[in-house]
């Protein structure tokens, strides 16, 4: 075998490698394909119970549930549709009494963005809410 025919052999060997294994072979983990938003804040900052429920839309896709603490942090959050394509939704948050007596009502413009580089099917977008009642972006 001539020493051109060898190095050549060589060189497709290692391209071929470097192509198949270097890169990522999907474009996203499994567990980071759900576009999702949510918003969270420090559970005691806010005088908001387990008898609290809750409406967090973007756009107008919703879901409504029971606020949940976690330690000292409250947290609310809606998973996206798959066809879902705004950038820049306006997320509402609606807070409610047990008697379903709205209680709070913010909204804000939250931009989505990548949960990891290259991931377009995992945009996320998360909003923190103040002690005065109001939405910020975490960024």
């Amino acid at each position: 075998m001539t020493r051109a025919l060898r190095c050549a052999g060589i060189t497709f060997a290692a391209l071929a490698t470097l192509t198949a294994c270097g890169g990522r072979p999907e474009p996203c983990p499994a567990l980071d394909l759900i576009p999702r938003v949510g918003v969270s804040w420090r559970a005691e900052s806010l005088p908001y119970d387990a008898a609290t429920t809750y409406r967090l839309c973007a756009a107008q896709v919703c879901t409504t549930g029971a606020l949940q603490a976690y330690g000292d942090q409250a947290h609310v959050s809606l998973d996206l549709p798959e066809s879902f394509d705004d950038r820049t939704p306006q997320l509402t948050l609606r807070l409610s009494d047990d008697s379903g007596t709205p209680v709070l009502n913010a909204a804000r413009t939250v931009t989505l963005q990548q949960a990891e580089d290259g991931c377009e099917q995992a945009l996320t977008g998360t909003l923190q809410l103040t002690a005065d009642g109001e939405l910020k972006d975490v960024r």
